[in-house]
């Protein structure tokens, strides 16, 4: 065969892309079920450190955190539009795949007493670049900001990325998301540093981000949506 012939050459560039395409569609399914469970496995993780259950740089293994999880962690789907939770398992996970914005997975866990004392409830939104993804912990009086965490989101590093230092959320723990008369105000990154001689400061709002004025209004904005689309449910339990 003339390997500098046309016809060979369009024939070994064809070979070569079938077989390609081939190995690579093989190592997707092959690890499309790893993938799958490594994100299950962080998004659980994400769930414990919003709960104070773990710290965000914590050594525990992958099996002590998974057991942490099945023994402290309990979720269930939630009907956004009634505040129900759906019983059935299986139901849950059909109409969460159909209408994922109304069916909304939540979480409750329990403390050290095995007494259920914090509600977990995600979190989403649009920053400046990308979209945030993150979950905010209730304490049971369900007005007390827990824990917080933004764990993927496509900001800039060190200005709107900044959602993820811990020493930022960590600021969150201790706000309130009603006001003294029990109206849903949520929490306000303000603009600058918040002044403690306000009240209104001092309860509802954290520290702004320099320099991601953007990604602080996002923020503020989805977590006072998401938290009054869950607001049926956390009236009812």
């Amino acid at each position: 065969m003339n390997t500098n012939s046309n016809s060979y050459v369009m024939v070994f560039a064809v070979g070569m892309c079938v077989t390609v395409g081939s190995v690579l569609a093989s190592l997707n399914t092959v690890l499309k079920e790893t993938q799958a469970a490594a994100a299950e496995f962080d998004r659980r993780k994400n769930v414990m450190i919003a709960a104070g259950l773990i710290a965000r740089d914590t050594d525990k293994s992958r099996e002590d955190l998974e057991r942490v999880f099945e023994e402290r962690v309990v979720e269930v789907t939630v009907d956004t539009a009634t505040g129900q939770v759906v019983e059935d398992e299986e139901e849950a996970d059909r109409l969460r795949d159909g209408d994922p914005l109304q069916y909304r997975k939540v979480g409750t866990a329990k403390n050290d007493a095995g007494v259920v004392d914090t509600i977990i409830l995600p979190v989403s939104g649009k920053g400046l670049w990308s979209t945030i993804y993150g979950y905010i912990a209730l304490k049971s009086d369900k007005k007390e900001v827990r824990g917080i965490t933004f764990y993927k989101h496509g900001e800039t590093p060190g200005l709107g990325g900044e959602v993820e230092n811990p020493e930022w959320t960590a600021k969150w723990a201790g706000k309130l998301i009603r006001d003294a008369n029990d109206a849903l105000v949520g929490i306000i990154v303000k603009k600058g540093e918040v002044d403690p001689g306000v009240e209104a400061e001092k309860k509802h709002y954290v520290d702004g981000l320099a320099g991601a004025t953007i990604t602080c209004n996002g923020v503020t904005a989805f977590i006072k949506r998401d938290l009054t689309t869950f607001d049926k449910y956390l009236s009812q339990n």
